[in-house]
């Protein structure tokens, strides 16, 4: 089985490792859409949207990628990924400097599918200076973009919002670069 997300406990951990930075206000902004069909895919990847847009997004999609035409995509059928929904974009994005006309949508984010890169390469372009994991197998690597924790009663909704890069083994020559948008309650 070939497992995508970082786990939660490393999430944590990288979040607690990146609070000072965010404390200091380094933090985006970050905005709502609350028309689907009117989300900017390409921001939507940079990290731009807030988890509630995204949410809605991922909804408006659909579990099976019904609702794909309404937002401009295509679902791709056979990909090699059962974690992985792929889909055509109507239009090329321009991601880092790259252009790509396919993203990927996987447990909480969307990325964008590039071929023929260096996932080193896209991680620097990003900021990202040092990987989770790197070898021959896999690579990971992410950078949090945004970061809150809020008091709700006896609960605290921690907010995560982060580009990630990575590959995946039934993707060879394609990195996936992107956003994950969390929110988890402890």
């Amino acid at each position: 089985m070939v497992q995508f997300c970082f786990s939660t406990m490393v999430r944590a951990g990288i979040v607690m490792a990146a609070g000072a930075v965010m404390a200091a206000g380094t933090a985006q902004s970050q905005q709502r859409q609350h028309a689907p069909h009117k989300v900017d895919v390409a921001q939507m990847v940079a990290c731009k949207y807030d988890v509630p847009t995204f949410n809605d997004y991922a909804m408006a999609l659909g579990a099976s990628g019904e609702g794909a035409a309404a937002l401009g995509l295509t679902r791709i059928e056979d990909t090699p990924n059962p974690f992985m929904h792929e889909y055509q974009l109507a239009a090329p994005i321009d991601v880092l400097g790259w252009r790509t006309q396919r993203v990927a949508l996987v447990s909480g984010a969307l990325l964008a599918v590039l071929d023929q890169v260096k996932p080193q390469d896209v991680a620097q372009r990003l900021g990202i200076e040092e990987a989770l994991r790197d070898d021959d197998f896999k690579y990971m690597a992410m950078r949090v973009a945004h970061h809150t924790q809020e008091k709700v009663g006896s609960n605290t909704l921690n907010t995560v919002i982060s580009h990630e890069v990575s590959t995946v083994i039934t993707n060879p020559g394609q990195v996936l670069v992107g956003c994950s948008y969390r929110v988890n309650t402890y």
